[in-house]
């Protein structure tokens, strides 16, 4: 394969969730957002906010609720929100009434997901790139009540991810992923190949699970995962609530 420095920080990237006490300044996360929103979203619409928390009480909250402890002891966290209460700023009545109609489809919601998500792998490689680590989060969507308690937030806004950052205090190592033939196929959907690729992995992270003391495979653990998953069933009913009818 193919390789220069890019490619090496995306191949050897690592969830971080313990960081040191070393400052991020200003600059570093204004040039991280930068880059991270300089990448395609929907229609130009522009539909993604980065909200940062820095009252520290209020992270401990959070992590109380969401029990995820790398949001209180991140240096930067936070909250990434689909946002397209801007595009409705200096438009008349006629106009705002056009756009409200259109953000209940699901179609733009999604675009607005997609455009975070885009912005959110970014804001990533350029952190890394800076010698940070980081870590995302859907999970932190469990304190989305305290989110509109506290954020002030408008109609249109939805908060959908958790966001830290901070200097490494750990090296978790880089977790094995999927053959390329378990997300890649040519002309149609092949099952058998997935099937294979699917038990090709299960063997690569059995290796993995078991130098850290886990007799496990992949398939075993995502239906322990499941298992254990329990849901919310608020977050179904909050993008309506934002105005995202969904219709």
């Amino acid at each position: 394969m193919l390789r220069n420095t890019i490619l090496d920080l995306m191949n050897d990237h690592q969830s971080i969730r313990a960081f040191t006490d070393q400052p991020v300044s200003q600059e570093q996360i204004d040039t991280i957002l930068t880059a991270a929103l300089a990448g395609p979203n929907i229609q130009n619409f522009q539909p993604v906010t980065f909200i940062e928390i820095t009252d520290q009480a209020f992270k401990a909250e959070i992590t109380q609720v969401v029990g995820m402890k790398y949001i209180e002891t991140a240096t930067r966290f936070f909250v990434v929100a689909v946002d397209y209460s801007k595009d409705l700023i200096g438009l008349d009545d006629d106009q705002q009434a056009l756009v409200i109609e259109k953000l209940k489809s699901y179609q733009i919601f999604e675009g607005g997901i997609i455009s975070a998500s885009i912005a959110l792998g970014r804001a990533q490689i350029a952190a890394e790139s800076l010698g940070l680590g980081t870590v995302t989060m859907a999970g932190a969507m469990g304190a989305y009540e305290l989110y509109e308690e506290r954020l002030k937030l408008p109609a249109y806004v939805k908060p959908i991810m958790g966001f830290s950052l901070g200097y490494p205090d750990q090296t978790p190592g880089i977790k094995p992923k999927l053959p390329l033939t378990g997300s890649l196929m040519k002309d149609y959907y092949r099952p058998e190949q997935m099937a294979q690729a699917v038990s090709d992995y299960n063997k690569t992270m059995r290796q993995y699970f078991a130098k850290r003391g886990i007799d496990s495979d992949w398939t075993q653990h995502n239906i322990k995962l499941f298992g254990q998953l329990k849901i919310n069933h608020g977050l179904s009913a909050y993008p309506k609530a934002k105005g995202f009818d969904l219709s």
